[in-house]
């Protein structure tokens, strides 16, 4: 293809548009074919990650294009049917999936329009409907007076926030704006003279067992150091923060003449779902004066639904926060957004350059770690005016209506039994043969006690292990551990419907238990996918122990009296 060829066949307004509809046509049947799953595929592809590595195994960049429909081919054969998919209602494993669909037609405006928000000189339309949608999720947090809003949009010179890739940029935003409030003028003269200047030898931020891996990721990043995030014990089966243990450890830290950076409420763990007591938490934020950050990339949803709401009490009082919209607003990938109470807490990172974020400028990526982005808000505005608030209440009530439903499910099966109790649409649970399903609450019951009161439960209930009691629980616990991870394994590779995994210490005191994860919140997943799910893990969990059990008692012949029938 010679070099004229090339630009007037693709690049716009030359492009011929009858040969461009055919290459539209055909990226839309692919699109839809995926998204309905027509070939009824295998949700995780029909062949294994190593033998899709083996199409992209060449180094060499080619040498000379090809036409389009035949890069079309290849990109359906060996990329669009080999990727997961997440829009499927069985798959409920992660907080990845199902979108509105007109938000396919959204995508494509945005890459037609290919603006760039750094600057109002490649994003004029867009500079505002970001400045708007930042208000909107403000407002929704803070519920500020509409003068202030009115006075935000009016000014450039100061900012609600920011828009970004995800949590993790959302977090590391407010986190270096709260550490350079703290030690004014860290960012010019760094670390080693602005920890001199504060009298102090050491900076930490604080957050529960849950808080997500970003946290240490921004640690590293700020300089601060990974083993400078203080993570405090979550209280057993609620995944809250210990409020009693946060505390205790600030009051340590201010006789160490450490500085404490931020305090982080968790508002919808990664893992379990769970909300940290924000009041609570914003109380003890004050009583010491400490920078008050609320991930609720998952979490913040709810602030859409007027029945769970009232679950970010306190939230108000924080002063940034972090939403992610390719989470819980049903946004395409991707989207993240982090507010600040105070409109000039983003001073703190402003930047200028004498081409583009000029002083007296409206560009958005004065007050950005990021520097071009896509004009990716457009997504949150288009779904606002499309749902509402009251069709967002909707699929937020809905996809929380689905996690108590499941836990039901599991909690009244003879194969399962629930790990958390859910508050956002995060479940976990975990596999159990049933000959010990009756046993687990009472083995569970004692496991928890402590001294006099255990020994005698255990003399009752099973006198055979009085003496080995909790080191026959942690076998049988490491056993039931690995009968889940093969579950989890077997029923990803099988392709029918998919949950993810993860491991726990905040059910049994000191010992690492494996659950089940589920993300039930697509709107189509109800209670026919579930009992369609509990019974493959049940068929599976089930082969996995038989196959097992011979090894298990030959190892641990104690634990014979902890089971039914056998």
């Amino acid at each position: 293809m010679n070099n004229s060829s090339l630009i007037s066949r693709y690049f716009f307004p030359s492009v011929k548009d009858k040969e461009f509809n055919k290459w539209a046509n055909i990226t839309l049947e692919a699109a839809l074919n995926f998204l309905h799953n027509r070939d009824g595929q295998k949700l995780h592809a029909e062949i294994s990650p190593n033998e899709i590595s083996n199409f992209f195994r060449t180094i060499e960049i080619p040498e000379r294009g090809e036409k389009i429909p035949a890069v079309l081919k290849e990109t359906i054969e060996k990329i669009v049917k080999n990727s997961v998919r997440v829009s499927h209602p069985n798959y409920i494993g992660h907080m990845t999936g199902a979108t509105p669909n007109f938000l396919l037609l959204c995508d494509i405006i945005i890459s037609a329009l290919n603006q760039n928000v750094v600057k109002i000189e490649t994003a004029l339309s867009a500079t505002y409907v970001e400045w708007q949608t930042l208000c909107w999720l403000h407002n929704l947090i803070y519920n500020r007076e509409k003068s202030f809003y009115n006075h935000i949009l009016n000014h450039s010179d100061i900012a609600v926030g920011n828009y970004c890739s995800g949590g993790t940029v959302g977090n590391l935003t407010a986190l270096v704006t709260a550490r350079n409030i703290l030690f004014p003028n860290i960012h010019k003269i760094g670390i080693y003279e602005a920890f001199k200047k504060a009298d102090c030898t050491r900076a930490v931020l604080l957050v529960s067992q849950r808080g997500h891996y970003s946290i240490k990721k921004t640690a590293a990043i700020m300089g601060i150091g990974e083993e400078n995030v203080i993570t405090i014990p979550c209280e057993i089966l609620t995944n809250k923060i210990n409020l009693i243990e946060l505390e205790n450890t600030i009051q340590k830290l201010h006789h160490e003449k450490t500085k404490i950076i931020s305090i982080i409420g968790v508002a919808g763990t990664t893992e379990t779902g769970n909300i940290d007591d924000l009041k609570k938490l914003s109380q003890i934020c004050t009583k010491y004066k400490i920078w008050f950050h609320v991930d609720a990339a998952w979490g913040g949803a709810l602030l859409l639904s007027s029945n769970h709401k009232k679950q970010l009490d306190g939230i108000e009082n924080a002063d940034s926060v972090v939403i992610d919209g390719h989470k819980f607003l049903y946004l395409t990938m991707s989207h993240g957004a982090v507010l600040f109470k105070n409109e000039h807490s983003l001073d703190t990172i402003r930047h200028t350059a004498k081409y583009i974020i000029r002083e007296s400028s409206v560009d958005l990526g004065r007050t950005t770690i990021e520097g071009s982005r896509r004009f990716d808000s457009l997504k949150l505005w288009f779904c606002f005016k499309a749902i509402g608030r009251q069709g967002y209440q909707t699929l937020i009530d809905k996809a929380i209506e689905n996690a108590f439903l499941l836990s039901q499910m599991a909690e009244s099966h003879p194969s399962f039994e629930a790990t958390n109790k859910p508050e956002t649409s995060i479940l976990t649970y975990r596999y159990l043969p049933k000959s010990i399903k009756i046993q687990i609450k009472i083995i569970y019951e004692i496991w928890n006690l402590k001294n006099k009161d255990k020994l005698e439960k255990i003399e009752i209930h099973f006198p055979k292990i009085k003496n080995n009691f909790d080191l026959v629980i942690r076998q049988l616990n490491l056993f039931l551990n690995e009968i889940n991870i093969n579950i989890q394994k077997k029923q990803r590779k099988d392709g029918k419907s998919f949950v993810s995994r993860t491991t726990l210490e905040s059910i049994w005191k000191s010992q690492e238990i494996v659950v089940l994860r589920a993300v039930p919140f697509h709107p189509l997943t109800n209670q026919e996918t579930f009992t369609e799910i509990l019974t493959e893990q049940e068929i599976l969990g089930d082969f996995f122990f038989n196959n097992e059990k011979e090894n298990f008692f030959k190892k641990t012949p104690d634990a014979y009296c902890l089971f039914n029938d056998l």
